[in-house]
């Protein structure tokens, strides 16, 4: 089997690339004759999509494999390049800064190459936005405001966690929170008025390890999509960390807050531009159609040694 590394040579502060190649040269001295290896470093913003469409162009008929090796980033890159490929495994080495999908697989080894390569894949469920792809979360409103502004701010404070507590207590004492639309699911209205944020989840975790989604079941051909109403700051501050927890959904102080639901195809409409947040990449829109698509993705899981 051919199996292809899309590395992002910034994740893990450099670390990425040198932690791949070590393994793969181990494997190719190991493992039998069948097994193909290939790597790739990726230069700029979007070439991780454009390799895995070329590899998927190129393979159309036998089984490869395909490994994000980075952050969601590079998770989100090569998500849109197989759209869905049925004879292409992806797999994620979390070598990069955050990998929140993989937080709903405890205690799995998804760092060791040779369990990845021994593996099974399972067919798991994504979600298309518009004409894109995520395979975790997309969330709309305060959260992702906070995530387009950190990544703003990094040239001026120089850390991560300063740009993003700047941009924090920027938003969240902002007179302009909330933000005023629609939610439809499955062709029903599920909220209208002004919203905090929105989330639409195939997955438990987002955001660095926020539970948002307790109930949601990547296989189950469902997104789980949560409104959280507009409320004060101080309520806000009061209230996150039981939402960090994931404990909000049966939460009594969080009833009259929240409108929750499962459903297979989401409408989020506002006549203002709501900033969107697809596994962490930034989209700004007045509207956002969202849809499961059902065990569309098979997903390596390691061996669980």
């Amino acid at each position: 089997m051919k199996h292809f590394f899309i590395i992002n040579p910034v994740a893990g502060h450099g670390k990425g690339v040198e932690i791949i190649k070590e393994q793969v040269a181990h494997l190719e001295q190991t493992l039998q004759q069948e097994h193909e290896f290939h790597y790739y470093i990726t230069k700029k913003q979007h070439e991780a999509t454009e390799l895995v469409e070329q590899i998927c162009q190129t393979y159309t008929k036998e089984r490869i494999r395909i490994f994000a090796c980075g952050g969601d980033g590079t998770c989100f890159e090569v998500v849109n390049g197989l759209k869905g490929k049925s004879n292409v495994e992806m797999g994620i080495i979390p070598v990069g800064s955050c990998n929140d999908f993989l937080k709903s697989f405890p205690d799995i080894p998804f760092l060791d190459l040779a369990a990845q390569i021994q593996g099974q894949a399972i067919p798991v469920d994504f979600i298309r936005v518009n004409d894109e792809f995520a395979l975790n979360v997309a969330n709309f409103g305060f959260d992702a405001k906070v995530n387009h502004d950190q990544i703003c701010y990094r040239h001026r404070f120089k850390t991560v966690k300063r740009a993003y507590n700047y941009a924090l207590m920027k938003n969240i004492f902002s007179p302009q929170l909330g933000d005023t639309l629609t939610v439809t699911v499955d062709h029903q209205l599920l909220f209208q008025g002004k919203a905090l944020l929105i989330t639409v989840a195939n997955a438990m975790y987002y955001g660095g390890g926020y539970k948002c989604a307790p109930l949601s079941d990547y296989q189950d051909g469902l997104l789980d999509v949560m409104v959280v109403k507009k409320i004060s700051p101080f309520t806000f501050i009061r209230l996150v960390k039981y939402y960090k927890k994931g404990e909000h959904l049966n939460h009594p102080r969080f009833a009259k807050f929240i409108a929750y639901q499962k459903g297979k195809h989401i409408e989020i409409d506002s006549k203002s531009d709501v900033v969107g947040c697809l596994d962490g990449e930034t989209r700004i829109g007045k509207h956002f159609e969202l849809e499961v698509v059902a065990k569309g993705l098979n997903f390596i899981l390691p061996q669980n040694k």
